[in-house]
């Protein structure tokens, strides 16, 4: 099948859908760091807390690991690859679904459209 320069099929989206899962990974990323998700009453007010205030830095390690898995696909351009970060992630949304893992639900599904795009 040829694919003309206009089209968003096959090798386009090889690259385009890894990206995507990849920005939105890192949105979700940046989003928990930065803007406040918790509360809690401290001296009778009620504070609003990041989860880097909340947790401390090593917050920024567990949310880099989503951002590190969905890098994966981009730099090892292979099926098995995308497919291995398809369920990587997905396990992670899931079995941190309760806390953190349902901001990487976009994430994990675009990266699941990226791998049923074939080589």
């Amino acid at each position: 099948m040829k694919y003309n320069d206009h089209s968003l099929e096959g090798p386009k989206m090889r690259i385009l859908l890894p990206a995507a899962a990849l920005f939105l990974a890192a949105a979700a990323s940046i989003y928990l760091l930065v803007f406040p998700t918790g509360e809690g009453y401290w001296g009778g007010r009620l504070h609003r807390t990041t989860l880097l205030e909340s947790q401390g830095p090593s917050a920024s390690i567990l949310v880099s690991i989503p951002v590190a898995i969905a890098l994966l696909p981009l730099v090892f351009r292979r099926q098995g690859v995308r497919i291995g970060a398809v369920i990587v992630l997905w396990g992670f949304a899931i079995i941190g679904g309760f806390s953190i893992g349902l901001f990487y639900v976009p994430s994990a599904a675009v990266a699941l459209l990226a791998g049923c795009v074939d080589s």
